[in-house]
């Protein structure tokens, strides 16, 4: 998710395996995974000067508003989204299951 953050933010940057680890702490060969990743998710597109080049460019606008809302929802709940995605896999299902549930007490 971070990297999708990052590339959002910086869209005129070309990315490659090695600018994505230092910028995330990662390992060259995990930051390389992670870009060809996002070009398989259609979130970034390969780019001048070689295959390993990557830049930001969802594939749809539907794809633009979700990753928007990505950003949107990541800047605002921060604490929350960061205990979901590193919560054990049961706290993280109870979680995400919690959020459709409806109660009196939620006005919903």
């Amino acid at each position: 998710m971070e990297a999708i953050l990052l590339l959002r933010a910086e869209p005129s940057t070309a990315w490659d395996s090695t600018r994505l680890a230092q910028r995330l702490y990662l390992l060259d060969k995990r930051a390389d995974q992670l870009l060809r990743d996002l070009a398989e998710l259609r979130i970034a597109e390969q780019c001048a000067p070689g295959p390993s080049c990557y830049r930001y460019l969802p594939a749809t606008p539907e794809l633009t508003h979700l990753v928007d809302a990505l950003a949107d929802t990541y800047a605002k709940h921060l604490i929350d989204v960061t205990h979901l995605i590193h919560g054990t896999p049961s706290v993280v299902a109870e979680t995400f299951a919690a959020a459709f549930r409806f109660s009196k007490d939620r006005g919903l």
